[in-house]
């Protein structure tokens, strides 16, 4: 599919609910917003971006009032201005600061700025009108067809479509690639 156009993240607003209370404002994907990333598709809508501290893996965990502390702050992230485009993104740990969501071979980790042009490419995101109709979908800036997606509770970078097993089960890829920004856990 060809990315949509949207916005530019600093004037986006989410469509989201918050965690905390449906009252609270939406939270924007302004550089220096603290937010946290919430699944759309029916299986998964009480679940979050979350990196793991057993690991530098990323996963979508189920996160509720009841979560731990160290949970919430997990699936915590600080948007800052993309290290490879500033008209984009990159999500930054907001209790491990200097870490960064970034793609490696196609699945997200959190790791350390390393400064190389590669690191910027993988940690930047373009976040584009969601790919079912709700929220947000964040393109890669360096895999422009593929976008931020959670299969079996692992997030990957995935296509629309293609040779990877993240890529297929077509039906549920618009919901899959799809988020809401909701107020930050942590």
């Amino acid at each position: 599919t060809s990315p949509a156009t949207g916005t530019s993240p600093a004037m986006a607003t989410a469509t989201a609910s918050s965690p905390t209370s449906a009252a609270t404002s939406t939270p924007r994907l302004a550089p220096g917003s603290l937010i946290s990333i919430n699944a759309t598709t029916a299986c998964c809508t009480m679940f979050y971006i979350r990196h793991d501290d057993g690991d530098d893996r990323v996963v979508i965990t189920e996160i509720t009032q009841g979560s731990s502390a160290l949970a919430k702050a997990d699936s915590t992230w600080l948007v800052q201005t993309g290290l490879a485009d500033s008209a984009c993104i990159s999500f930054e740990s907001a209790n491990d600061p200097g870490q960064y969501l970034r793609h490696q071979n196609f699945e997200l980790y959190l790791e350390s700025n390393d400064g190389t042009a590669q690191f910027a490419q993988d940690a930047t995101f373009c976040p584009r009108p969601g790919n079912s109709g709700k929220g947000y979908s964040f393109q890669s800036v360096n895999y422009p067809n593929q976008y931020i997606r959670h299969f079996d509770y692992v997030v990957y970078i995935a296509s629309d479509g293609g040779s990877n097993a993240w890529d297929n089960n077509l039906s549920v890829w618009p919901e899959d690639t799809s988020w809401l920004v909701t107020q930050p856990w942590g």
